[in-house]
C-alpha cells in the first residue's frame, strides 16, 4: 500500500475509534426512555406465597428498579388502602376488593393479574374430620376463619352458602372471623372456628398433616380463574409512564416464566430462585413453606387481565349492598396497556 493510502487507512481508523470513544456504541441506538423513579414502596404478604414483585425482582427483571419492602400486610383490602393513601407504590389484593374500593372512589388501577386459581392453587373451606360439619347447612350459627373480611375467602364462601340453598338471612347467620394465615388452620383444629378457608401453601400442609376434609374448593365452584391483582394510583401512572411500563413488563415477564417452569414441571425452579431470594433478604424463616408451592395459577400469558376476572364479582359486591358495581365502567377499573403479553383479548 503506497505511504499516502497507508497514512489515510490510520487516519480513518483512528477516527473511528475516537468517535466510538466519545459516543460509545449503545448511544448510536435509541436511548430507552429514562425511568421518572426507579424506587417502588410495597408491603409483603404474611401468606407463605410466591409474589410476582419479589420473583420479578429475584431475576433481575426490574434493574434499575429497586424495591423498598415497607413491613408486612395481612389481606388484600388493608393493602389497597396503602396503594390508595399513598404509603405505597403497587398492591394487590382480590378483584372483588379492587371493586369495591374502586367504587367507593379510589384512585387505583389494576394493571397485571398476581394470582389465579386452578386445581393445583385452589383454596377452599375445610372442616374437621370428625362428622360435626358436613355441609353448608351445618355452617348456619357457625364461625368461618378467613384471613381477611370482605376479600376472596369471604365471597366464595358465601356463593358456597347460597348455592346450597342457605338464604341470605342464614348466611348472615355465618360468623366470619378474620385470623392471621399462619393461624387458621390451627384455630381449626383447637375448635375454636366450625371452618376455615385454606389456599396454597398453607392449603397443602395442612392437608399434609390430615383430619381435616374439605367442604368446597374454589375451583370446582367458579372453575380456573385470575382471581388478584396489582394495582397502581392513577396519579403515580400519569407521573411515571415509563417506569410503570417498565415495572409492569418486569412483572409480566416473571410471570411468564414462571408459567413456563411449571409447564415443563420445574417448578423447583421458582421456589429455588425465590428461597434464595428470601434468604437474601434475612427472611430465611419464611422459606419452610414453599416446599409446598406449585403455580402461581395465572391463567393468562404473562397475567394480562380479563375483563371476566372483574366482571364475575359484580353480583356478589351488590349482594353486600355495599355499592354499585353495575354502574362501574370496568374498561377503567384495569388496563392491559402496559403488559407486553397482551394482544388485544378481552
Amino acid at each position: 500500500m503506497p505511504p499516502h493510502s497507508t497514512r489515510r487507512a490510520l487516519l480513518a481508523a483512528g477516527t473511528l475509534l475516537l468517535s466510538l470513544h466519545v459516543f460509545p456504541l449503545g448511544a448510536l441506538a435509541e436511548d430507552a426512555p429514562k425511568l421518572e423513579t426507579t424506587t417502588i414502596r410495597y408491603q409483603s404478604s404474611t401468606g407463605a406465597d410466591i409474589s410476582p414483585l419479589e420473583l420479578a425482582d429475584a431475576l433481575g427483571y426490574l434493574k434499575p428498579i429497586t424495591l423498598e419492602r415497607v413491613g408486612d400486610v395481612q389481606g388484600g383490602p388493608a393493602n389497597l388502602q396503602a396503594a390508595a393513601t399513598g404509603q405505597t407504590d403497587i398492591a394487590s389484593a382480590f378483584n372483588g376488593a379492587v371493586l369495591n374500593i374502586v367504587a367507593a372512589g379510589a384512585p387505583l388501577v389494576a394493571v397485571v393479574s398476581w394470582r389465579g386459581t386452578n386445581e393445583l392453587t385452589s383454596p377452599g373451606l375445610y372442616a374437621l374430620d370428625n362428622g360435626q360439619i358436613n355441609n353448608a347447612r351445618d355452617l348456619i350459627g357457625k364461625k368461618v376463619g378467613v384471613n381477611t373480611l370482605g376479600a376472596n375467602q369471604e365471597a366464595v364462601t358465601d356463593l358456597y352458602l347460597a348455592k346450597n340453598g342457605l338464604t341470605q338471612d342464614e348466611i348472615k347467620q355465618v360468623t366470619f372471623v378474620p385470623l392471621p394465615t399462619p393461624n387458621v388452620e390451627q384455630t381449626l383444629r383447637n375448635g375454636q372456628i366450625s371452618a376455615a378457608s385454606l389456599g396454597f401453601t398453607f392449603r397443602d400442609a395442612a392437608l399434609a398433616r390430615g383430619g381435616i376434609k374439605a367442604l368446597a374448593r374454589n375451583v370446582d365452584l367458579l372453575g380456573t380463574y385470575n382471581d388478584n391483582t396489582g394495582v397502581l394510583r392513577a396519579d403515580f401512572i400519569a407521573k411515571n409512564p415509563n417506569t410503570t411500563k417498565h415495572l409492569v413488563a418486569g412483572l409480566a415477564k416473571a410471570i411468564a416464566w414462571s408459567q413456563e417452569r411449571e409447564k415443563a414441571n420445574k417448578r423447583g425452579d421458582v421456589v429455588e430462585v425465590y428461597t434464595k431470594y428470601l434468604e437474601s433478604k434475612g427472611r430465611g424463616n419464611q422459606t419452610a413453606p414453599l416446599k409446598y408451592w406449585q403455580s402461581l395459577g395465572i391463567e393468562t400469558e404473562g397475567g394480562w387481565i380479563k375483563k371476566q376476572d372483574f366482571a364475575m364479582w359484580v353480583e356478589w359486591l351488590n349482594s353486600r349492598g355495599e355499592v354499585d358495581a353495575n354502574a362501574l365502567n370496568l374498561a377503567k377499573v384495569y388496563t392491559n396497556d402496559f403488559n407486553p403479553y397482551w394482544k388485544g383479548q378481552d
